[in-house]
């Protein structure tokens, strides 16, 4: 998972340097190497360094920069299993380490987390206290006490009633195998394909009229976006009319677990003095609880506003459901039971990851990932990189801005594919305005 954030100023590295410190030690998951033991695999707690974790980049192209960083790849058996960069202005050297900020220079900071580590939620999660760190030392505040614990998929599981584990636990049905084959309209596959990671973004008033639009009809934001997607999906990639497809929505099943008491806040917190607790999201640790929703549509409609009613009747049903998302996550349970070399050739053979997938990761909490006296000023968050046939876009929002991203090996033409995509996604929501 890949993520750049834009600030208003320039990041004092030496206070982030403590913040990253703080924050690893605190995971032990994020600075663990996987051993891949033909029996039995274990995640082994190894020692780093800062050099590791973070890279300073003074540079005259930001951009070049961002997707050389970008482009890395985290082994899963390096000591490690993030990085993160703050590229700066070439004309900005110097003036980083232990000044106050530069307004007239602006820094990126840019982290890459291996996905077997955590998800979206995990990825907030890690932001959030790492803003938090940064701005108890920049206040002169020690350090908090960062939340964190157990990453067992189980844990879902701790808000339900007896009965009702019970039965999720048996869920053992595997949903993400579908019987309609139908792909994006990628390139056939190529030895020069590179990673391709695409943003697009949405002004303030569309977005806003998008939300009122979907108040007045009914229907959720998500469901209009969602819709957009399937309309877009089928026009661009030739799907056959009148002829069924699935979209697989990414579901956070931290909705099921027992929810712990939060503390009141106290009157006296500021943006610089924050509550620990309250910067943090409702988890266990910092790890992967995503589950699956099929989004099956039997025919796209003739107009987006059809598409829109079919869309919302699929989700309605499905969020309905008592176990919604609990499907198939009982099986985790043979990853840790059975021998290593049955299960990884069994899971590529019988797990089939997203071919069009859809993650909505919601709001940005601006507030909460303020560095210092920097405001967060831009963002873009995307999800781990696919490879053809697959495609996942990830949709954020920050301050009323809508934001589309998507990555994935591919070609040039890939990428304006892609860009197409997205056209058609905000042409489609403008139809229902």
């Amino acid at each position: 998972m890949r993520g750049g954030l834009w600030y208003d100023g320039l990041i004092q590295v030496d206070v982030l340097k403590q913040a990253l410190l703080h924050v690893t030690a605190t995971h032990p998951v994020l600075h663990s190497s996987f051993r891949d033991h033909f029996i039995n695999p274990y995640w082994e707690v190894r020692p780093y360094t800062i050099d590791e974790l973070l890279t300073v980049i003074d540079t005259e192209d930001l951009n070049r920069a961002r997707q050389d960083f970008m482009n890395r790849v985290i082994p899963a058996d390096s000591n490690v299993q993030y990085k993160v960069a703050v590229i700066n202005p070439g004309n900005a050297a110097g003036h980083h380490v232990g000044t106050a900020s530069n307004q007239e220079s602006r820094s990126l900071f840019c982290v890459m987390i291996n996905h077997m580590c955590m998800d979206g939620r995990g990825l907030l999660t890690f932001l959030r206290q790492l803003a938090l760190c940064y701005n108890r030392i920049y206040a002169g505040l020690s350090l908090p006490d960062l939340e964190t614990g157990s990453r067992e998929y189980s844990k879902i599981y701790t808000g339900m009633s007896f009965p009702d584990r019970v039965r999720a636990s048996m869920l053992l049905r595997n949903i993400t195998r579908l019987k309609e084959k139908r792909t994006f309209a990628y390139t056939s596959e190529n030895p020069s394909d590179q990673l391709q990671i695409v943003r697009q973004k949405w002004d303030i008033d569309s977005f806003a009229k998008v939300r009122t639009i979907a108040k007045q009809k009914d229907v959720t934001v998500n469901d209009m976006l969602l819709a957009s997607y399937v309309q877009a999906l089928h026009e661009m990639s030739g799907f056959p009319p009148g002829k069924p497809f699935t979209v697989t929505c990414m579901v956070d099943n931290r909705r099921h677990m027992k929810q712990p008491v939060r503390k009141e806040l106290q009157s006296t917190t500021t943006a610089l003095q924050p509550a620990a607790k309250e910067l943090q999201p409702v988890t266990m640790g910092l790890t992967n609880h995503v589950g699956f929703m099929q989004l099956r549509i039997n025919q796209c409609g003739t107009t987006i506003t059809e598409t829109v009613e079919r869309v919302k009747e699929v989700t309605t049903r499905e969020k309905n459901k008592r176990f919604f998302g609990l499907h198939g996550i009982p099986l985790i349970r043979l990853g840790y039971r059975l021998p290593f070399f049955l299960v990884k050739p069994g899971t590529l053979r019988w797990f089939t990851p997203p071919v069009l997938g859809f993650s909505n990761v919601g709001v940005i909490p601006e507030e909460q990932l303020k560095l210092g006296d920097l405001t967060l000023s831009d963002i873009m968050l995307v999800g781990p990189s696919q490879f053809k046939p697959h495609i996942t876009i990830f949709v954020q929002v920050l301050r009323n801005t809508l934001i589309f991203t998507s990555a994935v090996r591919g070609s040039k033409k890939d990428r304006e594919n892609i860009r197409e995509l997205f056209t058609r996604m905000k042409m489609h929501l403008q139809e229902r305005m």
